[in-house]
């Protein structure tokens, strides 16, 4: 796989590829389709931008500081994998419910929440 510069691919999640702004997620939250499975909620607006930006959120009763930010890392990590083989120009929003932290359990809610979405690149063929 490469890269718009022409090198290998990194599976890296770059500032650019951030939502940071209170009011660019609140477009987001205002704007944008949503779709929920069991333990995640994604909420997706077009950006008409060359890459596709995302944000991680929990809900408001998820537990302390420390549980909050390990569900943010794992879904992140989780996108951080996935995005190189999705559609681009979309702001995303993922809340995050409840449950337990860990690859094995996000990482299908996320593949279902993008295929519910319909963001999956096209195979070529």
């Amino acid at each position: 796989m490469q890269d718009e510069e022409g090198g290998v691919a990194r599976f890296c999640f770059k500032k650019r590829e951030r939502i940071r702004t209170r009011r660019e997620i609140g477009a987001v939250f205002d704007g944008g389709v949503r779709w929920s499975v069991k333990g995640m909620r994604l909420h997706v607006l077009p950006n008409g931008g060359a890459d596709s930006r995302a944000v991680f959120v929990t809900v408001r009763k998820y537990g302390n500081a420390v549980a909050r930010n390990r569900a943010r890392r794992v879904v992140s990590e989780c996108w951080r994998i996935v995005k190189g083989g999705l559609k681009s120009g979309y702001d995303l929003a993922f809340v995050i419910f409840p449950g337990p932290d860990s690859a094995l359990t996000r990482r299908p809610q996320l593949d279902e929440l993008v295929r519910r979405a319909g963001l999956q690149a096209r195979a070529n063929g």
